[in-house]
């Protein structure tokens, strides 16, 4: 098997697993689209080579694999941006819903 088949393959695999975790109500849908958009690029990057070369030629970047580990830390870095996002918010909201919660047990408490 040669590796430009042995990697659509891998992206294909990966496209299939996303698409099964979002149908099951897994892998949430904001999350989903980076996973999408990463897939649907592993299989045009595997598919057609010759591509990434170019596009790591028009960038000025000498060896194409730089460019594959350039992107995978954007993207990387995108997720641990948007979870830690989602993070403080969650925080922020069980914040509130404990001081809410607080206030009406003292209330309960005086009341009683």
């Amino acid at each position: 098997m040669s590796p430009q088949i042995l990697a659509v393959a891998m992206a294909v695999v990966l496209l299939i697993v996303v698409i099964l975790l979002l149908r099951s109500y897994v892998l949430p849908e904001k999350y989903a689209v980076v996973w999408l958009l990463a897939g649907v690029a592993a299989i045009v990057l595997s598919a057609w080579p010759g591509l990434l070369d170019a596009i790591a030629g028009f960038f000025g970047i000498a060896q194409p694999i730089n460019l594959l580990f350039v992107g995978a830390f954007f993207v990387v870095f995108l997720l641990l941006m948007q979870i830690s996002l989602e993070l403080a918010r969650t925080r922020d909201e069980l914040r509130k819903a404990l001081q809410k919660l607080a206030i009406e047990t003292e209330k309960r408490s005086t009341d009683g």
